[in-house]
C-alpha cells in the first residue's frame, strides 16, 4: 500500500517538476551567467584567446533578458589582456527545457599589459549562438559558438605608426546560468 501511495504521489508531482525545469521565471529574480571561452583568431589578427565572463541580466520575459557584464580575456595575437565592460542580451527561441538562443554583448574594454597597443578604452563586440539546457528549476548550462571582436590600435613596426584593426576570434563557450529567487 505504501509503494502504491508513493508511486501515485510521484505521478501527481512529476508534471510540476518537468514544468519547473522548462524556463526561468521573470518574476523570480535575475539571470546570472558565468561563462568560459576559448578560441582561435582569424584574418589578419591571428592568435588565440581564452576568456571568462560574468553577466547579470534582468528577465524581461521568459525568453528575453538584458543587462550588463564584465570579463577578462587574454589575446595571444597582440600579447595583451583585456577587461571588457558591456551590455548583454539573451533571446531563448523556445520556452522549453532545451532551447537554442542568441546572445549579443557590446561595450568597451581596457587593454592590460600591452606593450604595442595604444592605451585607452576601445570597442568590444561579441555575438553568440548556442543551446541552453535546464538542470534544475534555477540552474542551467549554456554551450555556444561565437565571435569575440576587440578593436585595437596596435603599433605597426614596418610603417612605424599605430594602425586600427579588429582582433577577431571564433570562440567556443561553456557556461552556467542560474537564477537566485527574489534577487
Amino acid at each position: 500500500m505504501k509503494n502504491l501511495l508513493g508511486i501515485l504521489l510521484v505521478m501527481l508531482l512529476s508534471p510540476q517538476i518537468v514544468k519547473a525545469q522548462i524556463s526561468f521565471d521573470p518574476g523570480e529574480g535575475c539571470l546570472n551567467v558565468v561563462d568560459f571561452s576559448a578560441g582561435k583568431g582569424f584574418g589578419e589578427s591571428g592568435g588565440s584567446i581564452i576568456s571568462a565572463y560574468y553577466l547579470h541580466e534582468r528577465l524581461i520575459t521568459e525568453q528575453f533578458s538584458a543587462g550588463v557584464g564584465v570579463g577578462y580575456a587574454h589575446l595571444n595575437s597582440y600579447k595583451f589582456s583585456a577587461v571588457p565592460l558591456f551590455f548583454s542580451t539573451h533571446y531563448f527561441f523556445m520556452d522549453q527545457r532545451f532551447s537554442p538562443f542568441v546572445n549579443l554583448r557590446a561595450g568597451i574594454y581596457w587593454p592590460l599589459r600591452a606593450d604595442n597597443i595604444q592605451p585607452g578604452a576601445r570597442l568590444y563586440l561579441a555575438p553568440y549562438a548556442g543551446l541552453k539546457v535546464h538542470i534544475t528549476p534555477y540552474i542551467g548550462m549554456l554551450a555556444s559558438v561565437g565571435y569575440d571582436g576587440y578593436l585595437v590600435k596596435a603599433h605597426d613596426s614596418v610603417k612605424n605608426s599605430y594602425q586600427t584593426k579588429m582582433a577577431s576570434n571564433l570562440c567556443v563557450s561553456v557556461g552556467v546560468c542560474f537564477q537566485i529567487p527574489g534577487w
